[in-house]
């Protein structure tokens, strides 16, 4: 059975960031102090550690009793983070993956005991937004519906054929030159359909629904992505997006 922090240091992580993510996996939600106290380095090493690991998408953090709680993020993200190592190193990669596969069942094992079920993630920065809409567009999700403005469009232009084909897009939105473009290019790819919101409604933090996700996403002037999966919120959500979209249809 291969190591798994040698199989993770392979994908890229320094042995630290390593180190780091498997004691996240040990101990769930937990503080940078007793991440360092676990893994025998400086509280400073672990704080790089988690900042490589949160741009990766292996880590996000929340805010809770004035304190920081760092928690890990599912092992599935890894096959992702390798799909980026093949480009660089395309001659090592089969064997590299091989190793992965093999280790996944310890890491996804490691990951279920602690996981929260209401578990609330926050990302911060393109990278890690990639990762995470990566993640939840391979389990083919047919709707993308809630308030925004189509900002995936304009931000990820490339990304957003891969992730929306084939997908519904459902939006409440304000109408301005720029949304009514994106718009356009937006139904070049996918059905995209928006109801039209007051001129004056400003929206700097949106809200989406996609898949079994609730995505609450601030685009400037960095990227942060707050991912919800608590179906019971999610429901919650989705129904009070259905009962405005048809009563905004009768309107």
């Amino acid at each position: 059975m291969k190591d798994l922090a040698q199989t993770l240091e392979s994908l890229g992580l320094s042995p630290t960031a390593s180190k780091v993510y498997l004691t996240l996996l040990e101990l769930g939600k937990t503080t940078a102090d007793k991440i360092a106290k676990r893994a025998g380095t400086y509280k400073a090493n672990v704080y790089d550690a988690l900042q490589r690991l949160s741009e990766a998408g292996l880590a996000s953090s929340m805010i809770e009793d004035n304190k920081r709680w760092f928690i890990p993020t599912n092992p599935k993200k890894l096959p992702l983070v390798l799909e980026d190592l093949k480009i660089k190193q395309e001659n090592s990669w089969s064997i590299l993956r091989k190793d992965l596969l093999e280790v996944m069942p310890q890491l996804q094992a490691k990951f279920s005991s602690i996981r929260e079920a209401e578990l609330f993630e926050v990302y911060r920065g393109r990278k890690a937004f990639k990762s995470v809409i990566n993640e939840i567009a391979a389990e083919k999700p047919t709707q993308w519906k809630g308030f925004g403005n189509l900002q995936v469009q304009e931000y990820f232009p490339i990304e957003f054929q891969r992730w929306f084909k084939g997908v519904t897009i459902r939006l409440f939105s304000t109408k301005t030159p720029e949304v009514s473009q994106r718009l356009l290019n937006s139904q070049k790819i996918c059905n995209t359909t928006i109801h039209w919101l007051p001129s004056d409604l400003f929206m700097p933090v949106v809200w989406t629904i996609f898949g079994k996700n609730l995505l609450i996403i601030i685009y400037e002037p960095d990227v942060i992505l707050l991912r919800i999966t608590s179906p019971e919120v999610v429901n919650s959500f989705d129904q009070q997006f259905e009962y405005l979209w048809n009563k905004s249809k009768k309107d």
